[in-house]
């Protein structure tokens, strides 16, 4: 098999290619021959050593894969040689091969073919759990989106208008902006171009129910001291490099509240949760409620080009690895 490893902490460049014997699988587990791997934010963090995983070197990045089953453990009953499946990992995904508990690997339907799978478990079971568990967002209500371009933006866009929220998107250029509105945002607001507060206000007068942040920064600041009344502010990530020092007294006097969100943890914490998230959102996908958009596919080799471009913020959607 083969794999992408970091041999020291660093950027993306520190990445090489290694050979290696096949991983022996246990009784509980399952071997998958990789075909895609979905490249995220938090893949630049791990290889730093930054990140809440901090494996020590040499390892392999990747939070995420699509692929198909060749083999299973003794005690695996619920799945099968054949089965097409994503699944995800603290990290270990960079790879062509990989062995992993069968409770964090789930199917996948037909009509999904591979690349579209491995954009799938981070994006969208971050974004459900934002909108679902944690935001609790309901028909009617505005959510609000910052960071909206991104693969996991993307996917709160398409969750918040299925649910029949009022989704208003944040994003760094009008093209991104452009891109959200093809995904279900009604309304747009360009953080680079426009004065985010007052177009906050003039788009949302009476507030925000639910702001799901991945970028962190002022723009955060102004999302919070726009919440209505018992709003939420839903923390995934600082992509923006800063992390917002929250004002309690805008969440007393809103009755509001700051909720973060390590969705990767449930996985390990809460596989059931996890399991049944992705049924919902399998429906969803089946139903067209849901289009994941692929940004741009690097081969396995080209891992380090693929993280650099992410890091450019060119981006609008999901980068994947492909194994072929």
């Amino acid at each position: 098999m083969k794999r992408m490893i970091v041999n020291k902490y660093g950027g993306p460049e520190n990445l090489i290619l290694e050979h290696l014997d096949s991983p022996l699988i246990n009784k509980v587990s399952v071997r998958i021959k990789v075909e895609n791997i979905g490249v995220n934010f938090a893949d630049t963090l791990v290889i730093k050593g930054r990140y809440q995983e901090r494996p020590r070197p040499p390892f392999s990045p990747g939070l995420e894969l699509s692929g198909t089953i060749i083999e299973t453990g003794k005690k695996v009953l619920n799945h099968k040689i054949g089965d097409r499946v994503i699944g995800i990992a603290k990290y270990g995904t960079y790879c062509n091969e990989i062995v992993m508990p069968a409770e964090n690997v789930y199917k996948i339907p037909k009509s999904m073919d591979f690349i579209t799978a491995a954009s799938f478990p981070v994006a969208y079971g971050t974004a459900f759990g934002a909108a679902d568990w944690k935001g609790n967002l309901k028909k009617g209500q505005t959510c609000l989106i910052i960071g909206a371009a991104g693969g996991v933006g993307l996917a709160a866009v398409e969750l918040a208008a299925a649910y029949g929220a009022k989704t208003i998107a944040a994003a760094g250029s009008d093209e991104k902006c452009n891109t959200c509105i093809e995904h279900g945002a009604n309304q747009t607001i360009n953080y680079n171009k426009e004065n985010f507060r007052h177009s906050l206000k003039d788009i949302a007068p009476d507030g925000i129910d639910l702001v799901i942040d991945m970028i962190g920064g002022e723009t955060a600041d102004d999302a919070i001291k726009n919440l209505a009344w018992e709003g939420k502010f839903l923390i995934i990530g600082f992509a923006g490099g800063k992390i917002p020092k929250i004002p309690a007294n805008r969440l007393l006097l809103k009755s509001a509240s700051a909720i973060g969100l390590y969705w990767g943890e449930y996985a390990f914490i809460n596989p059931t949760l996890i399991g049944d998230s992705f049924i919902k959102l399998m429906k969803l996908y089946e139903k067209d409620k849901l289009k994941p958009k692929i940004g741009k596919v690097f081969k396995l080799e080209e891992a380090s080009k693929a993280l650099e471009y992410l890091l450019s913020r060119k981006n609008a959607g999901k980068i994947i690895l492909s194994c072929d």
